[in-house]
């Protein structure tokens, strides 16, 4: 949303039917995975790198070696399902005639499954008889192909066919009286996936299945779950920025139906256990070669992206995360008591994680839905004496905005502003202007250093022996403000283009008390009306000039903008 906003690409995948054949080998082996197939020249990886390539060995030296032969469709198979995919196609069919017709052709695909769902034309027809089926021959389907489950989930076309087999699944959830079919269903599934769930989860297509298991699992609406998946940054800043009603704590019951608990706890719990000996290897580490960063790029990105949807799908359920987000911070595992879940000896790495795109977003979900007492250890651990730096880099940042934004009381927020609060001007200096943002956010959201924060914020743009009138303009145009060598004698110029963060501050400052923002109403009550008129055209500075109107400022003030 803002300059300084970082967003990374959940990934290529689409939803399209327009999916390009693909020309793939036959065979599957269990335990491998195309996407980490790459290999990596020996000899050139530093000796501190050998354990983390030993790891992926032993892993998938500990998978047995069964082969998996996709066959071809038979034609006379191939002949019947397109004979189906042209009934639909070519005449109406009442809704109780296409429910059996459905079913019967499910019935056809027992023993055929993977192929079928593999087969870029016959998938299709495929998708078409699950989302047409009633719940028994879909279930029927789903545990009929269950030990094919993942090797389908990874495959491109298949993983459309896993999707719309659970969004099915997701409608008939609203049946009380289905509710043991499908839990027994998704059981199954579970178990086999939990067996060796690494190649799914770094797998490019199977990623996508298994977070949408994991939302099935809670009992998530499929039209809301993307917001489980990876969530837009202009929607994570508005609500930061309480611009959007807030989801405190990660409450996500208005999208909830029926869900299965225990199971997405014994996933996410056997994913964890299957997965710790890749955890070191998934890390960044920037000191190793480059060759071993390029090799597990995109896995780790996959891998990342699914830890941050089973995080946010386990928010409120404190006791699992007090053991899941311990692990994921690379703690040693120990048992934990109260107010010790890191040790001063996991801080250095932690904080050398923030330096990654794909980590500080998962410290940024680990914030949002850490259960406080864990969030406090973070903060006073990690965090505490080193805001300001971390702030200062790119990644770290995001993070700290995150850290701010979910501060739970008014204890956790001096700890911040003794920190922050004296380095307003030094943020803005160096493009931290999100920080700031969240800063004041989170004073009002937490009734506290409101009246610092507005002194700050003012004093940061405006010398003590300047005119008040000119800490608004400077504020809407930051970027140019700050990068202009005299700022004594900056000019807002006609073009300058508004800053969307200086405009969203703006408008968070616009909705304290009226005794806090003397010199902002000042400010803008004094602009010229030419630069009245820029602002009211422009997006981020419209919406400024609508928070002064809605603000606590008295009615000839308003006035005298409005002539204006």
């Amino acid at each position: 949303m803002a300059g300084d906003e970082t967003v990374y690409k959940q990934s290529e995948w689409k939803k399209s039917k327009s999916r390009k054949p693909r020309k793939e080998h036959a065979l599957w082996h269990v335990g491998y995975n195309k996407d980490r197939a790459t290999e990596i020249p020996s000899g050139r990886l530093p000796d501190k790198n050998v354990k983390a390539r030993k790891s992926l060995e032993h892993q998938n030296a500990s998978v047995p070696r069964t082969l998996v032969l996709r066959k071809q469709v038979d034609p006379e198979t191939a002949k019947y399902f397109s004979e189906i995919a042209n009934l639909f196609e070519g005449a109406e069919v009442d809704s109780e005639e296409r429910s059996v017709i459905c079913g019967n052709a499910l019935e056809e695909t027992q023993g055929k499954e993977l192929e079928l769902a593999t087969d870029y034309i016959l998938s299709h027809t495929l998708q078409t008889l699950l989302e047409g089926c009633d719940v028994d021959h879909l279930c029927g389907f789903l545990q009929s192909c269950a030990k094919e489950f993942p090797f389908i989930s990874m495959d491109r076309s298949g993983s459309h066919v896993a999707e719309t087999a659970f969004r099915s699944l997701a409608v008939h959830l609203q049946d009380k009286e289905t509710f043991s079919q499908i839990d027994e269903t998704l059981t199954k599934i579970c178990q086999v996936i939990a067996i060796n769930p690494v190649n799914v989860m770094c797998s490019r297509y199977g990623s996508h299945v298994l977070r949408s298991l994991l939302c099935l699992c809670k009992g998530v609406a499929f039209d809301s779950s993307e917001e489980f998946h990876v969530t837009k940054s202009s929607t994570i800043l508005a609500k930061r920025l309480n611009l959007r009603a807030s989801q405190s704590g990660g409450n996500i019951s208005p999208h909830l139906q029926q869900g299965f608990l225990d199971l997405l706890k014994f996933l996410v719990a056997e994913i964890l256990k299957y997965s710790r000996e890749d955890m070191e290897t998934l890390k960044v580490d920037q000191y190793s070669s480059l060759v071993l960063q390029a090799c597990f790029h995109d896995p780790l990105l996959r891998f990342l992206l699914f830890l941050q949807t089973a995080l946010k799908l386990l928010a409120g359920e404190d006791q699992e995360l007090l053991h899941v987000i311990p692990i994921l911070l690379g703690c040693h595992e120990k048992d934990t008591v109260e107010g010790n879940f890191i040790e001063i000896t996991d801080v250095q790495s932690i904080v050398a994680l923030l330096k990654d795109t794909a980590y500080s977003h998962l410290m940024e979900v680990i914030l949002e839905v850490a259960p406080e007492i864990l969030y406090n250890e973070i903060l006073t651990k990690v965090f505490r004496n080193s805001l300001f730096e971390i702030s200062s880099q790119h990644c770290g940042s995001f993070v700290v905005q995150a850290l701010v934004s979910y501060a739970r009381s008014q204890g956790q927020m001096e700890l911040i502003w003794e920190e922050l609060g004296p380095k307003f001007k030094d943020l803005l200096g160096i493009g931290r202007s999100g920080v700031i943002a969240s800063l004041i956010a989170a004073s009002q959201r937490l009734h506290t250093h409101g009246h610092q924060c507005c002194q700050a914020l003012a004093a940061a743009v405006c010398s003590g022996n300047e005119s008040p009138s000119c800490i608004v303009p400077r504020i809407l145009s930051l970027e140019s403000y700050f990068c202009c060598h005299d700022k004594s004698n900056w000019i807002w110029a006609k073009d300058d283009k508004m800053h969307v963060l200086g405009c969203l501050i703006l408008q968070t400052v616009f909705r304290y008390p009226n005794e806090l923002i003397h010199q902002y109403v000042t400010s803008i009550t004094s602009m010229e009306a030419d630069h009245v008129l820029e602002a009211a055209k422009d997006p981020g500075g419209g919406r400024v000039i609508e928070a002064f109107l809605s603000s606590g400022a008295s009615a000839k003030l308003k006035r005298k903008l409005i002539v204006k």
